[in-house]
């Protein structure tokens, strides 16, 4: 990650699902100089990730973004870890394999699953770790060009759906909490090689969380705003 003038440091940050693919990424850029807790929805996984990561400013809870109580949980073992939360990444997510299925053919319980986690597991945690930015702080949730009603193409209704929705949360929240200090913003990763973005996919996980991160820490950090690579874009 390139160097940045104005960039703030020895934050408090936590990510939702921080085992692979961007949220690994983030959590390796993040805990060179941060003090960085990540989720993982099971103990084996978050045990291979510090191994992996080597890096004492890390740590783990287990936690299932699809269960209020399993958020709860794991949040008060957050608060064991750190003493306030000053940035929170909202990057867990799923992509169920129906890419090519009209939406009048896509299964409910399809469209339902997926909005459960991507849409509803982001309010989920939002609503538990939101108490710990006591003296305000920054949510930046993962969303997708794929949630783009500018740009909306065909198949993979319920991944766009959930999206789309995730983007509209984001907004409101965006104005609901800018009176406690709290900005909110929707990032879109870009076209990652991960295992939801596929080896042909135009960006390294670490292109995609270098500039990611540069915006998180930025000190002129916007509010309610859709942005790729730093820069805004149409909702």
């Amino acid at each position: 990650m390139e160097d940045k003038l104005n960039v703030l440091s020895n934050q408090n940050i936590f990510i939702t699902g921080g085992n692979r693919g961007i949220g690994l990424g983030l959590l390796k850029g993040l805990s060179v100089s941060n003090n960085v807790i990540f989720s993982v929805r099971d103990k084996d996984k978050g045990e291979k990730t510090l191994e992996e990561i080597k890096n004492l400013h890390a740590d783990y809870v287990v936690m299932d973004v699809d269960d209020t109580n399993s958020i709860e949980v794991a949040v008060g073992e957050l608060k064991n870890k750190l003493s306030k939360v000053d940035i929170l990444f909202n990057n867990a997510g799923i992509l169920l394999k129906e890419y090519d299925v009209d939406a009048v053919d896509t299964p409910e319980t399809s469209i339902l699953k997926t909005f459960n986690t991507n849409t509803l597991g982001v309010l989920r945690v939002c609503r538990s770790v939101i108490p710990l930015m006591k003296n305000g702080g920054r949510i930046i949730n993962v969303s997708s060009g794929m949630g783009q009603l500018e740009d909306m193409e065909s198949g993979s209704i319920a991944y766009r759906l959930s999206k789309t929705a995730l983007n509209a949360l984001s907004k409101v929240m965006s104005n609901e909490l800018s009176s406690r200090n709290i900005k909110v913003n929707v990032i879109c990763p870009g076209w990652v090689q991960t295992d939801m973005g596929g080896s042909s996919a135009n960006l390294t996980v670490e292109e995609s969380t270098d500039r990611i991160i540069k915006f998180a820490l930025e000190d002129s950090f916007p509010n309610g705003k859709f942005l790729q690579h730093g820069e805004i874009i149409p909702w």
